[in-house]
């Protein structure tokens, strides 16, 4: 399979990077961990929706947001923003995969269910909304607690447990308390947005 790039026509610059630096936090040691904390949710963002290159998407949507500031887009929430750009790139991403897929496809595949493919976008603009509304600290921790596979989940708990100067359980209550609450906006949500379809 031919890895064809997304259409870009613009790179990121030294100056640009700097002010998406700024952006994310004034000192620069904690806005180099806060990039790196971005660009691993991003990643995971796209590994969830089935990119095959989400790191390639991952950077893609960076690059987006810095040249954004760059332009002079005045940004309030750059998670949230980030989380825009991020599903605009999705989208062109798996049309790009779609038509490589077709080209060494020697038989047409069958299609999955739509209405399937319907709720599961239904549901994610609803996990992105929902998630979005949440605190920056607490969607920063739900994040990272499930952040890795499952082996190296238990060490990623216990280091974001110490670093929060708590032990391992009540941070494990504090996510459960996290992901009750945005599973129940997610649930309100797709509700809502059904009914709406519905009617």
């Amino acid at each position: 399979m031919v890895n064809r790039s997304l259409k870009r026509d613009w790179v990121l610059t030294e100056d640009c990077f700097n002010r998406l630096l700024e952006a994310l936090d004034p000192d620069r040691h904690r806005a180099a961990e806060q990039y790196e904390h971005l660009r691993r949710s991003l990643m995971r963002y796209f590994d969830w929706r089935g990119s095959i290159y989400y790191e390639r998407d991952a950077d893609e949507t960076i690059d987006r947001v810095a040249r954004k500031l760059c332009e002079g887009r005045l940004v309030d929430e750059l998670y949230s923003y980030a989380l825009g750009v991020a599903r605009n790139v999705a989208l062109e991403s798996l049309r790009l995969q779609q038509k490589e897929q077709a080209s060494v496809d020697v038989s047409p595949t069958v299609s999955s269910n739509p209405k399937e493919d319907e709720d599961f976008d239904l549901r994610f603009d609803c996990f992105e909304s929902c998630l979005a509304q949440l605190p920056t600290d607490k969607r920063d921790l739900i994040l990272a607690y499930y952040e890795g596979d499952k082996r190296s989940r238990i060490a990623n708990r216990q280091k974001l447990a110490d670093e929060a100067g708590m032990p391992i359980g009540r941070l494990r209550i504090q996510a459960h308390r996290i992901r009750e609450k945005l599973e129940k906006c997610i649930e309100q949500c797709f509700s809502s947005k059904i009914g709406v379809d519905a009617g």
